[in-house]
């Protein structure tokens, strides 16, 4: 337990670094911009290659993440019917529950909590997430019914998730490719090792630039925080639990990343089209913000 509390205080730490570093102008908006491309496309599935290995009930878990990111639409609509959201930010309180930041953070937070191979799980339980986002997601944060093309796909982070998986069925073994065995292998964990701080100085940069008064002057979004980080989590551990078909930590592993705060892909969508960047923006941080309590509830229970 004193190592997860540790492992919190460090990510703390770095998230008050990001602050400062955008507050004296030392980190830009553009840099962040880029460090969040360096780590969603490049770093993130580097890491997950690295950590590829031989595991069971990959196929069961893929299952159930598809599974889950099919019925979180229809629960994310549910929601907004029931917190009364106009009508003009519907698309984004959907996004907002649909979407965890499963890569930024999720990724650092399942590594220290269940180690290196957790990382593969996570990943394969989060597959659908680029293919929901970049379909659904996008017709929810542009407002215009725009048929789904493949070549939306075609992005470094899921192309280097699906070799992964190739990899893990193939049962090719990568570094052997190689005269050096270690060469590859070491890369991928140097690289992807660095997601864990350029995750967190991305959060702490988001933060300043923030005005922080209307972080917290709207309800709607305390109440959309607290199924976010609370109830979403709380209902896919009972239904695991209850289902007795997983491990303890394949079902953490669920339950932590589902339990992420909202995934800051929403404010790069929310720029491109142009359509309540503010409000994006105040839910990533509000729900960052607050998962710096849940999250460590979360690792004491596991």
């Amino acid at each position: 337990m004193n190592h997860v509390y540790g492992t919190m205080a460090q990510l703390g730490l770095l998230i008050l670094l990001g602050c400062v570093l955008r507050n004296r102008a030392m980190l830009s908006h553009q840099g962040i911009r880029e460090l969040s491309s360096l780590a969603v496309n490049i770093t993130c599935p580097l890491l997950v290659i690295a950590s590829v290995c031989r595991m069971d009930t990959v196929l069961l878990f893929f299952g159930l993440g598809a599974t889950i990111y099919l019925l979180l639409p229809f629960f994310a609509h549910a929601c907004t019917v029931l917190l009364h959201v106009a009508p003009d930010e519907r698309g984004a309180y959907d996004f907002m529950f649909i979407f965890a930041n499963t890569e930024l953070l999720g990724f650092p937070i399942v590594q220290a909590l269940f180690g290196d191979e957790a990382i593969f799980y996570t990943a394969i339980i989060h597959m659908p997430f680029d293919l929901l986002a970049y379909s659904y997601g996008l017709r929810l944060m542009s407002g215009e019914k725009q048929p789904f093309e493949l070549r939306t796909l075609w992005n470094p982070g899921f192309l280097l998730t699906v070799l992964a998986i190739a990899i893990y069925f193939s049962g090719i073994q990568v570094p052997d490719i190689l005269s050096d065995p270690d060469i590859l292998s070491d890369t991928c964990y140097l690289i992807g090792n660095i997601t864990t701080p350029i995750s967190m100085l991305i959060l702490g940069g988001n933060l300043a630039e923030i005005a922080w008064r209307r972080i917290f002057t709207d309800g709607r979004l305390y109440a959309m925080a607290a199924v976010r980080l609370a109830v979403v989590p709380s209902v896919i551990y009972v239904l695991l639990t209850a289902l007795g078909r997983f491990s303890p930590t394949l079902v953490g592993i669920a339950t932590v990343t589902f339990g992420m705060p909202v995934g800051s892909m929403i404010v790069m969508f929310a720029n491109e089209r142009g359509y309540q960047t503010e409000l994006s923006t105040r839910a990533v941080s509000l729900t960052t913000l607050g998962s710096l309590l849940t999250i460590p509830l979360m690792a004491w229970w596991f």
